[in-house]
């Protein structure tokens, strides 16, 4: 066989996997590139030595919104740091900008009628100590308690890039309401759960209904709004 039908042969073979496994709502991708391959590295590394919900593609998400926002006026957030694998990721490739960091700390608040029956109150619990030993040597500041209560030292705070995965309808909403209004021009908002979550959904749609900016359902289970 010529290297012309086995080249032909190999990418037909491809395209036969990738339309099995899409058939199956499962997306397979080649991720590569100058800076895409090392978005990986560090992704495969972070997830082998710290437990995260967040998937691969996820995270590469993050890493590329983060680099996108480098040169926008205003620190980053996370607002649902769980066991801080994405904070660690957000802080590392943030170019220096401040990292606030929000949650209770000992799990999910408990859910209301808008929320999925997945979840319950205490999940992803995980300690303030621990969290902060994860990402020492980074420029982050922690907020531990129930939010927006624990919002006033950043209330005069401007903001590149927010990361919002805290699964449930009233948490995402007060997010969104707190942090719209003080994201610069530009910024880029990006949530977990969206489309897998019933609260997270209603809380989009309810508080993007009549604003200018399109919330953009990315591949697996997030979204993502550029502040206009």
């Amino acid at each position: 066989m010529s290297v012309f039908n086995k080249d032909r042969a190999a990418e037909w073979l491809k395209e036969r996997i990738r339309g099995f496994f899409a058939g199956r709502q499962i997306l397979l991708i080649h991720y590569t590139g100058p800076e895409r391959d090392g978005w990986i590295q560090r992704v495969n590394q972070v997830k082998a030595e710290r437990k995260s919900l967040l998937s691969h593609g996820d995270m590469c998400q993050i890493i590329a919104a983060v680099h996108a926002t480098r040169h926008i006026p205003g620190d980053m957030v996370e607002f649902g740091v769980a066991y801080g694998a994405s904070a660690r990721i957000i802080g590392e490739y943030g170019a220096g900008r401040t990292l606030h960091l929000f949650d209770t700390f000992s799990g999910l608040p408990k859910p209301g009628v808008h929320d999925s029956s997945r979840f319950y109150e205490g999940s992803y619990s995980c300690s303030l100590d621990s969290v902060q030993q994860y990402v020492a040597g980074l420029p982050c500041r922690f907020y531990q308690g129930f939010f927006p209560g624990t919002a006033g030292p950043v209330e005069q705070t401007n903001f590149s890039f927010v990361h919002l995965d805290v699964d449930l309808y009233e948490s995402t909403l007060e997010g969104l309401k707190f942090f719209y209004p003080r994201m610069s021009r530009g910024a880029i908002l990006i949530s977990h759960d969206y489309q897998s979550a019933a609260g997270v959904d209603r809380a989009f749609r309810e508080f993007f209904a009549g604003k200018p900016e399109t919330v953009v359902s990315l591949s697996g289970f997030q979204c993502l709004v550029t502040k206009l």
